[in-house]
Order: structure tokens, then sequence, then C-alpha cells
């Protein structure tokens, strides 16, 4: 039986780089399997995908070594243009594929070659929007005007609606909120089951891999770390945890307790668990802010984009020093356009924004810069110049610094988000979490009061997600401000001061991640409750005090036998 993918020993280097990012790499996925591909940044996760359809090493400069079949076709000796009738691809950052001016002509691009009927392409366009959860609106609408998450489920559906043998994701769901994560997975699971396609899902989060995946493989520098089913690679918490993949955190907390069974739901821990164990309830001091100086505030916003989207609709929002705000929320929320109306990149249809108590319309944009500095969610909105080391430097040189006083920075911030040793690197080549990672460091650089950072751990894995939270979170001790938009509540839960949920262009809550997840805006704005959090509540501990991360339960928990 021919196997779907079968590589053997397989090595590539990047043209221009020292390293290899393919280290004789062997795997292989059986026709009908739902594999998930976890590991590292720079694992090679993604150089991997670029083989599977011929990218590398037909259209990328590099030395290749080694075979990739899929579907018994070599993808040296078959073309790309052959490859892509039968391997389709969605990638991390939607936007490299979009080519069309309409949500409908991408799919219909994708549909052509296959020589379908009209009546037919109608009907696989409506059948692949209602999988990822679009409706026909946004048919006529250009994938360039929606949201991240929107963009997303686009490509996704650009991909379903081709039928391919073999499907292949890349982070495809790394903009969607929490409960559009799980739609959109265990849609992609059923049409697997419908179809006998074969499914390869590159994913950091581990709770959706546990859930969905039939196997998991881990990378490591260029090579297999780990395979086996979801519970085998979850039980070795320990190992994963030392090379930046975090396990579920029920897998986790098995691990740490020691039990004979490692726990992949809540659920199952929870049962395991029963009359077995008692909790302390989590106390924290609470920490009125009321009494630090204003950084930030925003007074009845509401912003309109061409067309009359309404993005705003009357958000009022007070930030204030040393604080660390996760804004969170639905897709098309309005999260991105009211930190984008915060930093002075848009200017409010109605309302104000104010910085240390004057109008962003008052400050030119060198002195705002200095204040409050963005991080788009999409870096290459951002990155302009030809060097790593350059991109750094600008914004500093801009600043009138002396030249000893920019390298010591540059140095100093491509060291804390591990981009050193690629100062001379054209930021294209970058992969996209390098990009994310790059996007942070030039604005951090600067040292604004204020720092608003969109999505800033998409496409990392989870040791690096702490690293730059933790990084983000130093800031805040020295009193400046940090705003975080996210997607990931044990990250918000975990490190957040405030949780502020926005739904339909308002605020709907505000409050401590405890007082949050406590209350109707978990369902109002489609928040997913951390599995330590759901495992608390089953057994019996509700409120305000219940350990809401794997640490906080350790430390609670007291085994009873």
């Amino acid at each position: 039986m021919v196997k779907a993918i079968e590589a053997r020993e397989v090595r590539w280097k990047y043209l221009g780089r020292e390293e290899p990012a393919l280290r004789g790499l062997s795997l292989s996925v059986e026709k009908g399997e739902f594999v998930a591909i976890m590991g590292p940044s720079g694992a090679g996760k993604t150089t991997f995908v670029l083989t599977l359809n011929g990218t590398i090493p037909q259209r990328l400069p590099g030395d290749f070594s080694g075979s990739v079949k899929v579907l018994g076709m070599d993808t040296r000796e078959h073309d790309v243009t052959e490859l892509a009738r039968k391997v389709a691809i969605v990638f991390e950052d939607p936007e490299m594929q979009f080519v069309m001016t309409t949500v409908e002509d991408e799919i219909v691009l994708g549909l052509e070659p296959l020589g379908l009927s009209r009546e037919e392409m109608e009907e696989r366009i409506k059948w692949s929007l209602d999988l990822v959860g679009l409706s026909k609106d946004f048919l006529d609408r250009h994938p360039y005007q929606l949201s991240g998450g929107e963009k997303q489920r686009v490509a996704i559906a650009t991909a379903l609606a081709r039928h391919p043998e073999v499907l292949v994701l890349d982070e495809p769901t790394s903009d969607l909120d929490p409960q559009g994560k799980e739609e959109v997975v265990s849609a992609i699971r059923r049409v697997r089951d419908e179809l006998d396609i074969t499914v390869i899902l590159v994913e950091h989060e581990s709770e959706i891999v546990a859930e969905f995946a039939d196997r998991v493989i881990v990378l490591r520098e260029g090579k297999v770390f780990l395979e086996g089913e979801p519970r085998e690679v979850f039980a070795k918490a320990k190992e994963l945890k030392e090379i930046g993949v975090y396990p579920p955190e029920t897998a986790e907390i098995s691990a740490r307790l020691e039990l004979s069974s490692i726990a992949l739901s809540a659920e199952e821990l929870a049962e395991a668990l029963k009359g077995k164990v008692s909790i302390n309830q989590v106390r924290r001091e609470a920490d009125d802010g009321a009494s630090r100086r204003l950084v930030a505030r925003c007074v009845s916003i509401e912003y309109v984009y061409p067309g009359g989207i309404k993005a705003l609709r009357g958000v009022n929002l007070e930030v204030r020093e040393g604080e660390f705000i996760a804004l969170v929320g639905p897709n098309g929320s309005g999260k991105t356009t009211l930190a984008k109306v915060m930093a002075g990149l848009l200017t409010p249809t109605k309302g104000d924004v104010l910085i240390a108590g004057r109008s962003v319309k008052e400050y030119g944009r060198a002195e705002l810069a200095r204040l409050v500095g963005y991080v788009h969610q999409n870096p290459d909105h951002q990155l302009f110049c030809q060097k790593v080391y350059d991109e750094v430097a600008f914004g500093l040189r801009l600043l009138g610094l002396p030249e000893d006083e920019v390298k010591r920075r540059v140095e100093e911030v491509l060291k804390l988000v591990n981009l050193s040793g690629l100062e001379d690197e054209h930021p294209f080549f970058l992969s996209k979490g390098e990009k994310r990672r790059l996007a942070l460091a030039s604005v951090y650089a600067l040292n604004p009061r204020l720092l608003i950072v969109d999505e800033p751990t998409t496409g990392q894995d989870r040791g690096f997600c702490d690293r730059i939270m933790a990084l983000l979170k130093a800031l805040t001790r020295d009193g400046k401000a940090v705003i975080v938009i996210t997607h990931s509540i044990p990250i918000a839960a975990k490190y957040a001061d405030r949780i502020v949920v926005l739904k339909s262009g308002k605020v709907i809550a505000d409050g401590s991640p405890r007082d949050i997840l406590a209350s109707r805006a978990v369902e109002e704005g489609r928040l997913i409750i951390p599995q330590t959090l759901k495992v608390s509540r089953l057994l019996g501990l509700n409120g305000r005090y219940a350990p809401l991360t794997p640490d906080e339960f350790v430390r609670a928990v007291s085994l009873t036998c």
C-alpha cells in the first residue's frame, strides 16, 4: 500500500544560512491519518511542509538531499503544479496565498483547474465556507479587508473546496479566537472522515492536538525527536518542556502528581483525582491600581471603516502605569482597531484618546512614538529594512542616539528575542515567528511608556511564549504599561493583571483574570476556560480562588491516598 507521505533522510540548508534546517529527517504518514507536527520554533516544521508540494527543492535555492514521496510521487521529479492537484497547503500567513480581489474569486481560482461545472463550483464554495463558519456575505469582500482570523478561515476554505487527497495546515488557526480554533479543527477532522483525506497539522497548542490528532510527531533541530499517539507523547512532559513544547495542562499536572495514567482532558483528570485529593483555595493580594497615574484613556471611542463597517462602538478604557492588560474577544470584535486608535495610527470617528493627559491629536509622530509603541499583528506591515540589525536600529537612530548606544541596545534586544546571529539576514527570509520577534524587538528597544502588542505569541512555541510574556511583564515592574492582544486565555490568566473583553466593538467585561473567568463574559466573549480551572471546578472548587495554572494547582493540591 502506498503511503501518503514518506520522507527519508531529508536534509536541507537554505542558501546563505550556515546551519541546515533539516538534518536527516525521516517519517511516514499513512493514508487517512490525522497527524500533528509539533516542535519548538526553528525546529524545521515549516521547512518540512515546503517539501510536501515540491517548493523545496524546486522553487527555493539551497542544498537538498534525501527523498520525499507524496502519494508515491517523488517531489523532486514531479513539478509543483502537478503536486498541487493532490496536495493543498494552508500557510500560517494567509496573506501570502491571496492573489484575487474577492473571497469568491480566491476560492474559484483553486477550483478552475479541476474542470468542475459551474453548479459544482457554487456548491463547493458554499460547502467550504459553511465548514469554516463564514456566511455567503463574505464572498464579495476583499481578503485584505478581513480580520486575521477571517483571513485564515478563507485560506482553509479555499484549500478544502478542492477536496485534496493530502491537506497540510501550517499553524492554520493561530489568529482564530479559542472557540473558532476548536470549530475549524473539528470541521477539518469531519472532512477527513467524509473524504478519506490525509491531514498534516502543524500546531503549537497541545490541547487541540490531544483532542483531534491520531498521532503526534515532535521535531527538534531538523529531525524527529518523539513520535507516537498523543497520550504516549504527552506523557513525556518533562522532556517536552525542556525543548519548549508544553503538553496539555492536564498531562503536565498528571506527570507532576505522579499519577499512574496521563490525563488528556479535564474530565479525565477530575475523574482520576475524585476522592483522592483536597484542594486549598488560592489567594492573591488584591492590587488596586487606582492610585497609580493614568498612562492612557479612551473616551467614548467609535470607529467606522470605509464601507460602513462599525468596528468600535463607544469604548471607554483606562490604562495605568505598571499594568499588564490582556485584550481578548472573538475575531472581528475590534481589538486590533482599538489598538491602532490608541497608537494614533487611526483617527477615531468619535471620541478621543488621551496619552499622558493629552489628546493623541496634539502629538507629533515622533513625540507620540516615544510614548506609545505598537507591534502589528502581521509583522510584514512594519518591517522594511534590508537587515535585521538595521530594523531594530532604525527607530533608535531616529531618536538621535549615538551609534555605540544604538549598537548596545540592538545587541541586547536581539539576544532577548533569540535573534542573535541573524543581524545580517534580510527580514524577508525569516520565519513568521522570527518576524514577529523582530517586530517586537524594534519597538521594545524604544522603551515606550505604553507598549501595545498584537498577538505576540502566535507562531511561537509555548516556551518562547512564556519568555516573551515574562519580558513584557518585566516592563510593568519598571512602571510601563503593557497591552497584549491575545487569544490564549491560559497565557492571559497567567500574566495579566486585567483582562478586557471586547465583543462587537464594545467592552463587555473588565476585571482580574479570576473575576472574568467566573463571569458571563466567558460565553459572551467566546473564551475557553483553561483546563486547570475546569478541573478545579469539576472537583468542586468554584469561585474566585480556584487554581488557574498547573503551578497553582500542584501547590494547592494535597493527595489524600
